[in-house]
């Protein structure tokens, strides 16, 4: 048998847009990777050129994620799906523009659970054991000096990258982390509850007691996404 490959937690591309050079890509930032728990991402922007740039983010107000990414997956070979809200209609969301110096990157953190099925690898290991996840992550980027060239979808390039992650089952870790999660959702001020509950939401049915727990919150909107989360 040949010998599993290194983990590949970033991946990178280089860019050139007129004056600038531009380096963008994707990083995992969760430290610990268990099967079925969160898992962040960091996509940055880099300008590394003295022209400033500009470009166009988007939300995806229904599905409570960020608009323009995606993930496709497999997990030992086999295929996750790709998307969990796929049933669930696109009707936009928040958008706007962002500028891009030396001194002034992008860095947007994302929960690839809400674009994979990350819960279905628990299944597929034993107890203790670990698996490789191989992740494509994909963005169209449009990087131009005028707001104009930034909004064409014209202008975009496709932002590609492949990694490959080792995922470790440990149902007892597992059980900690969502517990931990649901305690701070439930105890935290408002203003800083929406990490843990991003976070625990995600989790779908490797969080069902916790989310369910939250589907009677006394908070509507925390309520309506944890069924929106519960029915995923």
């Amino acid at each position: 048998m040949n010998p599993r490959l290194p983990q590949l937690r970033e991946g990178t591309v280089n860019l050139s847009v007129q004056a600038s050079k531009v380096l963008t890509g994707f990083r995992v930032i969760t430290a610990e990777l268990l099967a079925g728990a969160p898992l962040e991402i960091k996509f940055f922007v880099e300008n590394l050129g003295p022209l400033p740039l500009k470009m166009a983010v988007s939300g995806d107000s229904l599905r409570q994620r960020p608009g323009q990414f995606r993930f496709t997956a497999s997990f030992n070979g086999l295929s996750l799906e790709d998307d969990p809200l796929t049933d669930e209609p696109y009707p936009g969301g928040p958008a706007g523009l962002v500028r891009l110096s030396i001194d002034q990157p992008w860095n947007q953190t994302l929960i690839l659970n809400q674009f994979v099925r990350l819960e279905q690898t628990i299944g597929q290991l034993e107890q203790g054991a670990s698996g490789r996840l191989d992740l494509s992550c994909r963005r169209p980027l449009a990087l131009a000096a005028t707001d104009t060239g930034a909004l064409s979808d014209n202008a975009a390039v496709f932002i590609a990258v492949n990694l490959n992650l080792d995922l470790r089952r440990d149902d007892a870790a597992l059980a900690a982390l969502a517990a931990r999660l649901l305690d701070e959702v439930l105890h935290m001020p408002q203003a800083l509850r929406e990490r843990p509950l991003s976070l625990l939401l995600s989790m779908r049915s490797a969080a069902r007691t916790q989310i369910e727990a939250l589907s009677h919150h006394p908070d509507a909107s925390v309520a309506a996404r944890a069924l929106l989360a519960a029915r995923a």
